[in-house]
Parts: structure tokens; sequence; C-alpha cells
């Protein structure tokens, strides 16, 4: 599927690509693999809405990374929409997990039984 054909726009009022051009400071660096139950997650602060985050992939810890791309995030709309959850017992700090689907898209997603907001492609 060509990124003309991909689902997501470009320009999201929840996860927005940021083009190199763009980034001043990456504050998260992630790298998820498909054998980690095809997910990573971590805590994040609230405060930090917008969050600027790297997030790439790998089919396996021996596999080459895959850039899926630089997001800005703004969190609170993510809770909003439903697609993160605040962490027990905090007040201000939420579950950010993305997901590789098995149709190859990248999703931010609270589980497997919620839907996901896609924001990237693996190929």
């Amino acid at each position: 599927m060509s990124d003309e054909s991909f689902p997501l726009p470009r320009v999201s009022h929840l996860a927005r690509t940021v083009q190199n051009s763009e980034v001043s400071e990456i504050r998260r660096d992630w790298t998820g693999n498909d054998e980690s139950l095809r997910n990573h997650h971590g805590k994040v602060d609230l405060s930090e809405s917008p969050l600027t985050l790297r997030l790439s992939w790998k089919r396996s810890p021996k596999d080459s990374v895959h850039l899926i791309g630089v997001y800005e995030l703004d969190l609170r709309r993510l809770l909003t929409a439903g697609y993160v959850r605040i962490e027990p017992k905090t007040e201000n700090e939420i579950r950010l997990r993305f997901y590789h689907g098995y149709d190859d898209v990248i999703y931010i997603q609270v589980n497997s039984k919620e839907p996901g907001l896609p924001v990237g492609r693996m190929s």
C-alpha cells in the first residue's frame, strides 16, 4: 500500500507527523519489536504534552530498526479520545502504548480490545 492510500492523514489533532525540519527536541525515543507481544508502552506524564516522540520498530530484537516516524502527540486529547489511559494511583501519568497490527499498521491503543489510532506503517 502506498503512502497516498494510507488511512492516516499527515496532520491530526491527536498525533501529528513531524518532518525532520520541524524537530527541535525529541523527548522520547522508543523502539518496539514484534517479539514483545507486538507492542511497546511506557508511562508518560501529561505535563509533557505535546510530546515529541520518535518511534521505530523491528520484527525481532536481532533485526534492523525501521523508523516509523516522529510524532507530536497531544496526550490530553489522546486521553479524552480513549487511546491512552490514566495509570492507576496517579493523576497525571498515562500509559502510552503502540501496537503493531497484523495489517502492518502501527496504532496507539489502550489494549487489544479497544480501537486503535493508526499512526504509521511497518514496511
